[in-house]
């Protein structure tokens, strides 16, 4: 037989789930006690002088904080409450410490952080930064590709400080002045482009800075009849 430890009832060391529990000596007739770690209605036990009380018989616990004894105790009398915390996957609504998950996490509303939080940031492979919370894309241009297979955004900058010249070869001086742009402008497989500018302000005028289009399998490339695309308009290739 498993050892009671002089409860009647169930002892709550023979509970997995997590308890809290707070202990109080009469100091003289009473019968409400307050229970500063909170408690679920249903889900707490009440010990007198170690035998376990039965509700609502012996005991009221409604309203998640406070307990009242049908009869009171007196003076030298010890009361144990014993909150039973369990935990429900389906059903967190207060995590004070701090929340591991070991597999996937899926929220179905919205996730507000009040902490920090770390996203990391490589170029090339190299880490920029670990705790970012606003990415801020600045310039014309600006593309996102998400990647499913490996969770990852490649993201293409075009304009901004540079005036739209190319890549640059380095953050700081001197290739932060020494740029690079790619050759061919490639439309991959299975895709469809359509270069169609509707502006007279620009004289309905695209361009491009590579001097090569290079159309994949299966792949189209359009130019709308009122469009004129020009090709290597930094004059870089021949």
């Amino acid at each position: 037989m498993a050892d009671k430890t002089g409860y009647i009832g169930r002892n709550p060391g023979d509970s997995s789930v997590i308890i809290a529990k707070q202990y109080y000596t009469a100091a003289g007739i009473q019968t409400d006690f307050s229970f500063s770690a909170g408690y679920t209605v249903g889900y707490l036990d009440v010990y007198l002088n170690g035998i376990r009380l039965i509700s609502p018989n012996d005991y009221s616990a409604t309203d998640g904080s406070n307990v009242g004894l049908t009869t009171y105790a007196i003076a030298g009398d010890t009361l144990e409450l014993v909150a039973y915390k369990a935990f429900n996957v389906g059903n967190v609504t207060n995590a004070g410490g701090n929340f591991n998950v070991g597999q996937n996490l899926t929220v179905g509303g919205n996730s507000n952080v009040t902490g920090t939080y770390n996203i990391g940031i490589h170029s090339a492979g190299t880490e920029i930064a670990s705790e970012v919370k606003n990415l801020n894309f600045v310039g014309a241009g600006n593309t996102l590709q998400y990647d499913a297979s490996t969770n990852t955004v490649d993201i293409s900058i075009a304009g901004g400080g540079g005036g739209g010249i190319g890549t640059a070869l380095g953050e700081s001086a001197p290739l932060d002045v020494v740029f690079k742009t790619a050759q061919n402008f490639a439309v991959a497989a299975g895709t469809s482009v359509t270069i169609d500018v509707d502006d007279v302000t620009c004289g309905n005028v695209a361009m491009i800075k590579p001097g090569v289009i290079l159309v994949g399998t299966g792949a189209t490339f359009h130019i709308a009849p009122s469009t004129t695309l020009k090709t290597n308009v930094l004059g870089l290739f021949v």
